[in-house]
Formats: C-alpha cells, structure tokens, sequence
C-alpha cells in the first residue's frame, strides 16, 4: 500500500482507517471484505479525505487516539 498525501492528515487517515477495519474484522471474527478488502480501504480513505479537506477544522488525529482508547 503506497500512501497518497492529500491532506495534512492523510497518515493519520490511513492508519484510522487500517485499526478501524481490523477493530470490525475482529469484533466479528471473521474478514467481512475478503477479496474486496483494499478496495473497502480506499474508498473509506478516499471518504475521509474528502472529509479532511471540507472540514480542515476537524482534527483526524484526536478521532485516531479516540478510536484507540487513549483519550
């Protein structure tokens, strides 16, 4: 997986999304994408990209340690 900067949280997104999936994926116990996997991850990216850049005031990286139980 080759990172794409777009915005100034585009690591930041691309780690919340990665722990955002293997979160579900274990929950379920099971891989629900499968096949599709990667292409589930660069649609989310793509999703929060566009989310970074509409809303710039938005800090990605405080949704990454919420996500990660550090807050």
């Amino acid at each position: 997986m080759t990172i794409t900067i777009i915005s100034r949280h585009s690591k930041t997104i691309h780690k919340l999304v990665e722990e955002q999936m293997k979160k579900e994926a274990q929950e379920l116990g099971f891989d629900p994408w499968g096949d599709t996997a990667q292409e589930e991850f660069e649609r989310r990216v793509t999703d929060l990209e566009q989310h970074a850049l509409e809303n710039p005031e938005d800090d990605l990286e405080i949704m990454f340690y919420e996500q990660e139980g550090f807050s």
